[in-house]
């Protein structure tokens, strides 16, 4: 039996909020789309805001990594099992195979390392709002109209990252169209660690 005590006047409470923990994982916030035309629209405020620090605006003065350094062995083991498991899920799903494309590569490891080099998650440049993936392959001679890019966040390293990565894309539709559209012909991937999580990053391009 639980005896009840009453105060007069009663004193007025506010009860304190509810603090849910925060997830381990941190899937991306955003996909950018398939086609071109889809690419404009503003990106929504990340679904990550509680989850990570805020970033303040970097300067323009202050470019993007262009050209990332060379990866390790176990990062480069676990790029290339990336790109095989995107085949095997294209493959499963009767679609043709992607190119794993140098170039690409060379992107999406620049994507990842300009991530860590400027302390943001996201498509967009943190100080003019540019979609990086997109410009980046404007830049390297890339015409299609079919463009995309995934990327996610783990606590997971090399390779165990690319398991969870992978799983996740599979479950979230625009990430698994980017995976499985037939528009697209190759393939890059890039991972590396910002201090707090592993990045992968996997970006798509058509004929």
């Amino acid at each position: 039996m639980v005896a009840v005590v009453t105060f007069t006047p009663a004193p007025t409470f506010t009860p304190a909020p509810t603090v849910t923990p925060l997830p381990t994982e941190r899937p991306a916030p955003t996909v950018e789309a398939t086609q071109t035309a889809a690419l404009s629209p503003t990106e929504p405020a990340p679904r990550l805001a509680a989850a990570n620090p805020v970033v303040q605006p970097v300067p323009t003065a202050v470019p993007p990594v262009a050209v990332a350094p060379p990866p390790s062995a176990d990062v480069a083991a676990a790029e290339q099992y990336a790109v095989d498991l995107i085949n095997v899920q294209r493959a499963a799903a009767g679609v043709p195979p992607l190119g794993q494309d140098e170039t690409l590569m060379g992107i999406a490891r620049a994507r990842v390392a300009d991530m860590v080099a400027r302390g943001y998650t996201g498509h967009h440049d943190p100080a003019t709002g540019e979609q990086l993936a997109r410009a980046l392959m404007r830049a390297a001679g890339y015409t299609s109209t079919y463009l995309g890019e995934n990327w996610y966040g783990s606590v997971n390293g090399p390779v165990a990252i690319v398991d969870v990565a992978m799983s996740w894309f599979m479950t979230d539709p625009p990430h698994a169209r980017n995976i499985l559209s037939p528009n697209y012909v190759s393939v890059g991937v890039g991972i590396a660690f910002n201090g707090r999580q592993w990045l992968l990053v996997q970006d798509f391009a058509g004929q």
